[in-house]
């Protein structure tokens, strides 16, 4: 298995159960290493587990719904007491707008931190009211430092002025890197072209933020080093649903009632270009009683649907998912009645890491988190508690250390009778006897 590129290794240790991986820990030195010592993995191997889809009204909204991707428990649902919108989601960690202002928070390990002072030029005073597409322009990423440090970044784009004639637009970047905002220095030139509005999100991957354009080209941006770039590149002619981020890929989904096509942008730095990757047949619409659908969420495991029906008296809101690895589609559960039909639905994988530069412990006592100032946070504590289900982090790695108590079983045992016992044994008596 050495030879096996990391991301293929992994996938096979994912689908492994925890005797299977004790017993490949034991047959090699270097998987032994990366199943224990590799934090990265172990914080996968757990998301695995624990993975969800967090469900939100577009507007902001007092209630939140979570679906887990990995069981089959019913949704959950939380009321909280403040208005509440999720901007953004990246490597376990949760960019929110609350009437507190913004806020970057770990709901596993209860880390959280304000970024409300000072406030960011590009961003609409009325936080946490962002209306209607101005969420594009906000993009939010988690990027590694070392093998146990991360850092985030959340970053605004803006289109400040128009170049030498109107077919040129110049952009620039706001960051906010948890204590306060600044202008980047990098700006970026290119043909005019406005932010796709089926673009809800900018998408994160390789520590770089991408912003589709109506003419299909991307802008990109790398949060650490502050360097923009333009990929150009040309749409697929099949209509598109949903920009997202799958198997190490920029990804275009294009849905259709009868069959769902998924693009990979291939040869992103030199040649780049949308290719067929993957077809999958749309057998979760009943075209009788449909009233409308859409593609939701797409991260290489998993696709979403929202489907609306109507059975004769109501309509019914149903979220159904297709899982990559079985092959099939499944039913994760229904949308409420308090979320408006433009819900937005942000993926969810928990992270075990606690050294994110930026976040702050204020955790006093059990599930209970304080502002700096001491005044309690039930709404930010509500979402946390929503997401875990009473889940910390030290149990999580309880999950990592069955690994190892599964391992100490395939070691094998040396036989020694129990009744032996050396001091038992007689000796020969090597001395000369004397003979008289």
């Amino acid at each position: 298995m050495e030879s096996l590129p990391l991301h293929l290794l992994n996938e096979i240790l994912f689908r492994a159960d925890l005797t299977s991986l004790a017993m490949m820990r034991c047959t090699n030195r270097t998987l032994q290493t990366h199943i224990s010592e590799d934090p990265c993995f172990k914080s996968e191997f757990l998301s695995r587990f624990r993975s969800g889809l967090l469900h939100i009204s577009t507007y902001g909204s007092k209630s939140l719904r979570y679906y887990s991707l990995v069981d089959t428990r019913s949704p959950r649902t939380k009321t909280i007491l403040t208005e509440c919108r999720v901007l953004g989601s990246c490597s376990g960690l949760l960019l929110l707008s609350l009437n507190y202002g913004l806020c970057v928070a770990n709901p596993l390990t209860k880390k959280f931190r304000f970024l409300n002072k000072p406030r960011s030029r590009f961003l609409p005073n009325s936080l946490p009211v962002v209306l209607g597409h101005e969420t594009k322009y906000i993009g939010f990423a988690v990027y590694e430092i070392d093998r146990t440090t991360q850092g985030f970044k959340t970053v605004c784009i803006t289109e400040v002025e128009k170049g030498n004639s109107d077919d040129e637009t110049t952009y620039r970047f706001e960051i906010n890197a948890g204590d306060s905002w600044r202008f980047s220095k990098t700006k970026i030139t290119c043909c005019t072209s406005d932010l796709d509005l089926s673009m809800r999100k900018p998408v994160y991957l390789d520590g770089s933020l991408h912003w589709l354009r109506n003419d299909g080209s991307i802008v990109a941006f790398n949060p650490e080093t502050e360097q923009a770039r333009l990929i150009s590149t040309q749409f697929p002619q099949e209509l598109r649903a949903l920009f997202a981020a799958g198997n190490n890929s920029l990804t275009l989904i294009s849905a259709f009632k009868d069959v769902i096509y998924v693009y990979a942008l291939e040869n992103i730095l030199t040649n780049p270009k949308w290719v067929l990757v993957m077809c999958i047949r749309n057998v979760v619409l009943d075209q009788t009683s449909l009233i409308g659908w859409n593609v939701e969420a797409y991260d290489g495991k998993c696709l979403v649907l929202r489907v609306e029906t109507n059975n004769g008296s109501y309509n019914v809101r149903m979220i159904h998912g297709y899982d990559f690895r079985a092959n099939k589609w499944g039913l994760m559960g229904s949308i409420p009645d308090w979320c408006d039909a433009n819900g937005e639905f942000f993926q969810f994988t928990p992270s075990l890491s606690s050294s994110v530069i930026g976040l702050l412990d204020h955790k006093k006592g059990k599930e209970v988190v304080f502002d700096c100032d001491g005044k309690r946070i039930s709404s930010l504590s509500s979402i946390m508690r929503l997401i875990t289900d009473g889940i910390s982090s030290e149990k999580m790695e309880k999950q990592v250390r069955k690994i190892s108590v599964e391992e100490d079983k395939m070691k094998p045992v040396l036989f020694r009778p129990a009744s032996l016992n050396f001091s038992d044994v007689e000796r020969p008596n090597n001395k000369r006897q004397r003979v008289e």
